[in-house]
């Protein structure tokens, strides 16, 4: 039987090796500051995604100034 995968939806991640911590970040943040839908929070003191809120507009990932967020993909089935 063949398996069939879906493309589900993406969402956004964010690195902790690559993540510096809001602290130490050369954008102090910017993450949590950028996003529009408040769908990046710090978390004991690194952004934390909540995915429920993203619009993925990645306005995120285009401004981390360590590369640290990036968008996955998911698959259903």
């Amino acid at each position: 039987m063949q398996k069939i995968t879906f493309r589900g939806w993406s969402m956004i991640v964010i690195n902790r090796e690559k993540c510096s911590g809001v602290e130490n970040c050369a954008g102090k943040g910017l993450c949590i500051l950028i996003c529009e839908k408040d769908a990046i929070i710090e978390d004991n003191g690194f952004p934390l995604v909540i995915n429920d809120k993203c619009d993925n507009c990645r306005l995120c990932i285009s401004n981390c100034p360590n590369g640290a967020i990036s968008e996955v993909d998911t698959d259903v089935g």
